[in-house]
């Protein structure tokens, strides 16, 4: 490097450096002996005038004598006289107390030392064009920490207790590890499955999805784990088995091997106890995708994860495989089969109160339900170089799925007075059976001008299903209002879809700073659905209910054309587009002949802007536009009695709905002082929303049917962060969320307009040391619900919690932990005010060298005081659910961990 450079270089330090110290250590290795190298002299020169500061020479064994110096930037010089010199330019900044010069080699003597070797930090964290950079050995971790515990250090992220992963807000979508999808496509894939110290460092950035779901997301969230060039194989994995010797236990076994590009994993596991899949857990450390549960819960309206709810008494048995490697340097394949099957047996309390015009009511329902689910799912991926610049993608996918389910449900309904008016007792069973495949092909070519490029792909989706469901419903009237009566019938269902998808882009770069992109979109998709209702008579079910059967079919035929323009410089980039979609659509309802025909255009913009302000902070704005369809379900005219007192039936006239979304986001990190920053907000509203009108009759039955709406909108902002104090002992964590939606809808032909706004505070310390950890938060939740149908359901509601845990490892044989969680709720129908504290704790015992074998007693709800309490408030209702969950047992646990390289597996979580 030019003395220019090295003189600039000290200028830009040596501001940093003043009434601080700095301490040199290290050993000499002599490599023809195999041992230490005595009698090295260490010379220690101020680099501005080349000052001798200090000198030490190493000892018999080649290890030097600590000196310590003021903070300067040095030349470091080792000499020996049967060697050639070796020297250092050591550029140190504000935060470095220590330097080791740890088993250095200096060069043979005949060799000619004509470089200088610059030791100098990196930056913590860095942009690189969009992507955030975070240099992993900048972040302190344990030993044997894993990349999820390296992952909770960095600045803007967080990590839940069941392995989600948050940056600035927003939750990941997909972990590559350099680049490729390790053991899958799971969004926390590889975080518990390698060690941090294998990480080089942590990529953050958004990439194009190419998904063809309508309502998809444009862009995913990514985090790419780089990796050290010697940490790239090797084999870890575990076996573990606990029972309480009565009615709970749990049995696993986890195989993973990584060699180079080549990553398998085998697993298995049986458990009755609240461990559904390997959700949160191994799901992640392990590197298995695909095993979240999403079910709707018609409670709520919503789609949760199964493997979080923790309701009733579950049975789960799973096994699997993954495999990739690359073939030669022009092919990559990806396998991966899972078998799932999941037994469940819950119950359920849900009290409604439903608020009218000129009346109100409540209706207290329980239920019991037994469910079987059993899956089968195949994924097959291959990537071939056709040559140095084009690329084919093979990916087939198939899933066989099969259940069976049976509830029975009890309906009270509670009139004003506070009097029993009528109950209703359902009893179904279901059994269903459905198959899913396609093909995803794609084409990609780049060409010798760089940004210069084309892709082709092609994706036919088929999907078929059987369903049988037996209806058994007794009316049970308590004020005369009709006779007690019964209904006993059968329904059988068979949908089928036929989809393809085609897709053409094209990039081309105007100038070094402009590029254009085109593209054009096709899809075909035929959606058939034939229902058969039958009445039971004394031969059996065999008379055909005309007004809860119904043959239709749904085609659509869409096309999208567009371009957008982005202009981009070091610190800027612009993007600006629009697209053209055409949509014609066809609704046969071949029952009665009758055939709907609908025409749509659409003009779809987008922009987005994206300012990198330094090297630590980073401000971006978009906005895009979509369309969504409706759904066969949702279009279909026919009665859907499964819950009589809340029947449901499609509308074909349905729109499809237009939304306009923007988002804001600004985060900033300071590497010396540890602080960080996020702050955003969006904003989203809907022309034809596709809402629904409800209408009740004199009994409280309800019957609903989507409807077209418009002024729906919403709208969140969102901020966190973290700082130290007490000189870095702690370090705290903030965070805020906030939210307002406003939906309209119809009851008993009334406009109704349900606002709700939520506030949502959180803040947490933590302390990590080698010997222990310890962490103390709370959050609070606040709604205020508005409705304008009724006053009365204007009720605010308030949940708040308060957390802590501990993990002591006392002598390196022994872990103790405990963690807590008290939770309060307020506000609520009486009866659902509830108040519990969740109390764990767990002891382990280490064996062998390494106490990869762990013999633990683990304690769940010691207070025996678990429940699931959930609260929602839409359009006239108020509902509160109590629902079933497993509460105190205990575990007596053996567990052991393997890994290639025999040291200690870090996870002390599993203990």
């Amino acid at each position: 490097m030019s003395k220019k450079i090295l003189i600039l270089l000290f200028f830009l330090f040596t501001v940093f450096l003043k009434g601080q110290t700095l301490k040199f250590t290290g050993n000499i290795n002599d490599t023809s002996a195999n041992n230490g190298l005595p009698n090295v002299l260490m010379m220690v020169l101020k680099f501005s005038d080349s000052t001798l500061i200090k000198h030490t020479r190493t000892n018999n064994t080649g290890f030097f004598k600590p000196i310590q110096v003021p903070l300067d930037t040095y030349l470091v010089i080792l000499s020996h006289p049967s060697h050639s010199d070796k020297t250092f330019l050591l550029v140190p900044s504000s935060k470095d107390s220590v330097y080791n010069f740890k088993n250095v080699v200096l060069p043979p003597k005949s060799f000619v030392l004509n470089e200088i070797e610059i030791v100098a930090p990196k930056e913590k964290s860095y942009y690189k064009g969009d992507t955030l950079i975070f240099t992993a050995d900048s972040f302190k971790t344990g030993a044997n920490a894993t990349v999820e515990d390296l992952l909770k250090r960095l600045p803007g992220m967080q990590v839940d207790a069941n392995g989600k992963i948050t940056v600035q807000g927003k939750e990941v979508d997909q972990v590559l590890v350099d680049g490729d999808e390790f053991f899958g496509t799971d969004p926390t894939i590889a975080t518990r499955n390698l060690n941090a110290s294998s990480i080089d460092n942590v990529q953050v950035f958004d990439k194009k999805n190419e998904s063809t779901e309508e309502g998809a997301n444009e862009t995913l969230k990514v985090i790419n784990l780089k990796l050290k060039d010697d940490a790239k194989k090797g084999y870890f994995g575990k076996v573990s088995g606990a029972s309480d010797f009565q009615k709970f236990y749990e049995g696993e076994f986890l195989a993973n091997h990584f060699k180079g590009s080549r990553k398998v994993s085998l697993f298995g596991l049986v458990a009755n106890t609240p461990k559904q899949a390997f959700g949160g857990g191994d799901a992640y450390k392990y590197g298995l995708s695909g095993e979240q549960n999403w079910i709707y819960d018609d409670e709520t309206g919503n789609w949760i994860n199964n493997n979080e709810r923790g309701t009733g008494v579950p049975l789960t048995i799973k096994s699997g495989f993954y495999f990739n490697d690359k073939i030669g340097e022009n092919t990559k394949i990806n396998a991966d089969y899972t078998f799932n099957q999941n037994q469940l047996f819950s119950g359920s309390e849900t009290n409604t109160q439903f608020f009218l015009a000129d009346t109100s009511y409540s209706n207290l329902k329980i239920k019991t339900s037994e469910s079987k689910n059993q899956n089968h799912s195949f994924n097959f991926r291959v990537i071939q170089k056709l040559d140095s610049l084009t690329e084919l993608t093979l990916a087939p996918k198939i899933k066989y799925t099969t259940s069976d389910n049976s509830t029975i449900q009890t309906d009270d309904f509670i009139s004003g007075e506070i009097a029993t008016t009528r109950r209703t007792v359902i009893k179904n069973t279901n059994s269903n059976q459905t198959s899913d495949a396609n093909i995803y092909l794609k084409l990609s070519r780049n060409f010798m001008k760089k940004d210069r490029n084309i892709s082709i792909s092609y994706q036919p989706i088929f999907n078929s299903s059987n369903n049988d469901t037996k209806l058994n419903t007794d009316f049970i009237y308590y004020e005369g209002q009709a006779n007690d009566s019964s209904l006993v019938q059968k329904r059988t269902q068979k949908n089928s879809k036929i989809e393809h998808n085609a897709s053409l882009i094209y990039t081309e770069p105007f100038t070094k700073k402009i590029k254009g992109e085109f593209s054009y979109n096709f899809t075909n998709n035929q959606n058939s659905n034939n229902r058969e209702t039958f009445n039971y008579r004394a031969t059996g079910y065999d008379l055909l209910d005309s007004n809860l059967s119904n043959n239709f079919e749904n085609k659509r035929v869409i096309h999208r054309a567009g371009t957008k323009l982005t202009y981009e410089v070091k610190k800027y980039r612009i993007t600006v587009g629009s697209y053209f979609r055409n949509i014609e659509q066809q609704n046969v309802n071949i029952t009665t002949g009758n055939k709907l025909q609908l025409k749509v255009n659409n003009i779809l913009p987008l922009a987005s802007f994206n300012y990198r302000i330094n090297q630590g902070s980073n401000l971006s704005f978009r906005y895009n536009s979509s369309s969504q369809q409706p759904d066969l379900q949702q279009m279909q005219p026919v009665r859907d009695n499964t819950d009589p007192n809340r029947i449901s039936i499609g509308n074909p006239d349905l729109k499809p709905t237009f939304s306009n979304n923007l988002s804001l986001n600004y985060y900033f990190y300071k590497g010396i002082k540890d602080v960080n920053f996020w702050v955003g907000g969006n904003y989203g509203n809907t022309n034809n929303q596709i809402s629904y009108a409800t209408t009740y009759d004199s009994e409280g039955r309800a019957i609903t049917q989507p409807v077209n709406v418009n002024g729906n909108y919403n709208g969140n902002v969102w901020l966190g962060g973290g700082f130290p104090l007490f000189k870095k002992f702690i370090k705290t964590y903030y965070n805020f969320n906030g939210s307002f939606s406003n939906n309209v809808s119809l009851v008993n032909s009334t406009k109704n307009i349900s606002q709700n706004t939520s506030l949502g505070p959180s803040m947490s310390v933590e302390k990590n040391a080698e010997k222990f950890n310890i962490r103390i938060g709370g959050d609070y939740s606040y709604n205020i619900p508005k409705s304008t149908i009724s006053i009365q359901s204007n009720q605010p509601y308030y949940s708040y919690g308060l957390e802590g845990s501990v993990v002591l490892k006392i002598r390196k044989k022994f872990i103790i932990s405990t963690d807590g969680r008290y939770n309060d709720n307020g506000n609520r129908t009486p009866g659902y005010n509830i108040h519990y504290f969740i109390w764990n704790a767990s002891i382990a015992r280490l064996f062998l060298k390494t106490g990869n074998l762990a013999l633990s007693l683990n304690a769940n709800d010691i207070l025996n005081q678990n429940i699931s309490n959930q609260r929602y408030i839409s359009s006239n209702q108020i509902v509160d659910t109590k629902t079933q969950i497993i509460k105190r047992y205990f575990l007596l646990k053996l567990l052991y961990k393997f890994n290639n390289q025999k040291t200690k597996v870090e996870g002390d979580d599993d203990f």
